[in-house]
């Protein structure tokens, strides 16, 4: 398992790696109703993703994934979840699959053993039933390098094609921050945030926030 260099890139807060990772896989979530546009946006995301079937085998394995466990599709469906990322407290990966299955979604920090012999912890970010008998992991490292956290910008064909820091403003908005509070919540200037909600507009073919709000949560690209 690969870990960022120590000196690559401004470190950030690791809610902010875990909202983008959520984002990712809510995009993947929001294609749902058409598999072949699902397929792409799960393939040419930027973050690490997986898809597991019952037995958690793994059974689509993304690019920055394949990249991630430096092994090829065929490979990686040798193995299933937890083979791969041993966790140092027997449990957690019971846990976690219960309540994914119980609970459809969950989201968190999980702390892995590296094959270079080095404690990292990631964040993930689960969803049950994506496709039938197939479940969704998304992951990145909880201190992903600012430079690198900011390249993710998922763009995928269709309805709704937000990315992920669209995606995370508009999260934030339904939470009730206004453009000041967004503006410092991201680390972004008011006219940025202003451009992320004009895009938005555009995206969704609305007017006005509460309209971007209301139709992302209708959408099921927000929660």
């Amino acid at each position: 398992m690969t870990h960022p260099q120590e000196n690559a890139g401004r470190r950030v807060r690791s809610d902010q790696v875990s909202r983008r990772v959520g984002a990712a896989a809510k995009a993947v979530l929001g294609a749902q109703r058409d598999t072949e546009r699902l397929n792409a946006t799960f393939e040419h995301s930027h973050v690490p993703m997986v898809m597991v079937d019952g037995r958690r085998r793994y059974v689509e394995v993304n690019r920055p994934a394949r990249l991630w466990f430096r092994l090829s599709l065929e490979e990686m469906r040798t193995f299933a979840v937890g083979d791969l990322t041993p966790a140092p407290r027997s449990g957690l990966m019971e846990q976690a699959w219960a309540r994914l299955l119980d609970v459809g979604c969950i989201a968190g920090r999980y702390p892995v053993d590296g094959s270079d012999g080095r404690r990292l912890d990631v964040v993930y970010y689960g969803l049950a039933h994506v496709l039938p008998g197939l479940h969704l992991i998304a992951f990145a490292p909880a201190d992903w390098p600012q430079d690198e956290l900011d390249r993710i910008e998922d763009r995928a064909p269709g309805v709704a094609s937000l990315t992920p820091r669209e995606i995370e403003v508009l999260a934030l908005a339904a939470d009730g921050l206004s453009g000041p509070d967004l503006a410092h919540e991201l680390v972004l200037s008011v006219t940025t945030v202003n451009t992320h909600f004009k895009n938005i507009y555009e995206k969704l073919d609305v007017r006005n926030r509460p309209g971007a709000v209301a139709k992302a949560l209708r959408l099921g690209l927000i929660e």
